[in-house]
């Protein structure tokens, strides 16, 4: 519990209505986790300098702070604990600026992804990242989990989108390095270390976001493959079509499809080709004639070489979110089987075919009760897996080992866009290179030698 003199000290800094307990936080929504406000205390800071004053008084404290974002982590990065401090961010939630000349950003770490989508948008720009939860997740946040999306395979990375930022450290010093170009190399390259680090060596309070042009008019497809194999010969051959510019491509197997298609509607999807493999196809153009008909000439060429077996074209703005719906509401499978687990992993697009028939191999192993569901993003081999079973949860270990079986052999991650939080940190100790944990371990006790900055998160 945090003493009375201790908030009072905090209320000084932050003001009365940066100061928040009790029934004002009661009011607030945890996020995607439900203990994430569990701490009971929240300071919410106005600018970096108070953000740098809550840090130096509670690293002299020795009071644990966890950083808050959009509260839309899926990994538990943003739980708290009774004893520790929540530090939201999300009063710094200025678009400092935008430069079109330059494709940059300056926005503080509480800028909404859709909020800077939508000024970049104004200039026919894009953030070149876009992720579900758009609306409530941060730049912040994005950048502390080191996020992906459906366009990292163009675009790469938050990590490749960050030109510049500055940090506030455990101990209230201030890292600025908010350079705006590309190339900036000025020794070690400092600000990467905090790109992915959520929150466990410090608190991003701004950045220099490197923006993408953007789209033009868009074709949409829903595409049934004969297998994975073919899912991903599809993907390469449309990237080097010329005649288009290939957007998205976002996988998902038939088990996932035909439960999301099946109670997400419309009917016509429900009853779409029954195949191993589906892909989501976005591509764009000068003109939307122009765009729908590369894209399906594209795709009755790959007919003819037997990489697709059908494919419908959305003829209307409607029947394109009808399409996309079935891809990003997947909380569908939880509302449908709420009994299960997930993982978040990235397999190397060779090995794409051999893991999905391991991966069902071992879940029909498990008996008629248990059901795996794979989807994600078939540019970069992100999948998000659900296994849930259909009256109790299934055993976690068992299902950990046929997900992350031969993962790191073939090149994979056991976390590819989640960040690890409190979830992964048992992967990450059993499964990365024990020189590069070591190394990580370090790092973190010179930064933050205190361990006040999120802790129990990661490593710590």
């Amino acid at each position: 519990m945090i003493a009375g003199d201790i908030l009072a000290d905090l209320r000084e800094i932050v003001g009365a209505s940066g100061l928040k307990t009790g029934d004002a936080l009661s009011v607030l929504d945890p996020g995607a986790d439900q203990h994430n406000l569990d701490a009971g205390v929240m300071v919410v800071p106005q600018n970096t300098a108070q953000v740098a004053s809550i840090l130096r008084f509670c690293n002299e404290h020795r009071i644990a702070v966890v950083p808050h974002g959009g509260r839309t982590g899926l990994a538990g990065g943003a739980v708290s604990a009774i004893g520790e401090i929540i530090l939201s961010l999300s009063a710094l939630n200025r678009i400092r600026s935008l430069t079109a000349s330059a494709g940059t950003a300056i926005v503080e770490s509480g800028v909404t992804l859709q909020a800077l989508q939508e000024a970049a948008a104004r200039v026919n720009l894009s953030t070149g990242i876009d992720i579900a939860s758009r609306g409530s997740a941060t730049i912040g946040g994005m950048i502390s989990t080191n996020a992906g999306g459906m366009d990292a395979f163009r675009h790469g990375v938050m990590r490749q989108r960050v030109l510049g930022l500055e940090v506030v450290l455990p101990d209230g010093s201030i890292m600025s390095d908010m350079a705006q170009v590309t190339k900036s190399n000025e020794g070690y390259d400092l600000k990467q270390l905090f790109v992915g680090a959520e929150g466990t060596l410090g608190v991003v309070t701004r950045a220099v976001i490197r923006l993408a042009p953007g789209d033009e008019f868009t074709a949409t497809a829903l595409v049934a493959c004969p297998s994975a194999t073919d899912a991903v010969a599809l993907f390469q051959t449309l990237q080097r079509n010329r005649s288009l510019n290939l957007l998205r491509a976002e996988f998902m197997a038939r088990e996932y499809f035909a439960l999301a298609s099946s109670n997400l509607g419309p009917a016509s999807l429900a009853a779409f080709t029954r195949a191993p493999a589906y892909i989501i196809i976005e591509s764009d153009a000068t003109d939307q004639q122009i765009a729908q008909t590369a894209l399906e000439e594209a795709l009755a060429a790959a007919i003819d070489a037997g990489l697709v077996l059908d494919a419908i074209l959305a003829q209307s703005e409607k029947e394109r979110n009808e399409i996309w719906n079935i891809r990003e509401d997947s909380n569908v499978v939880t509302r449908v089987c709420p009994h299960g687990y997930w993982f978040d992993i990235s397999i190397p697009l060779q090995h794409l075919e051999s893991w999905l028939t391991q991966f069902n191999n071992g879940i029909a192993a498990l008996g008629s009760d248990i059901k795996g569901f794979a989807f994600g993003h078939l540019g970069d081999g992100n999948l998000h897996i659900g296994v849930a079973g259909e009256t109790a949860k299934p055993d976690k270990d068992k299902i950990k080992s046929i997900v992350y079986a031969n993962i790191r052999e073939t090149g994979g991650s056991f976390s590819a866009e989640h960040g690890i939080g409190l979830e992964k940190k048992p992967e990450l100790h059993a499964l990365i290179d024990p020189v590069k944990l070591r190394l990580m371990q370090s790092i973190k006790q010179m930064i933050d030698p205190n361990g006040i900055m999120n802790p129990g998160k990661i490593i710590g």
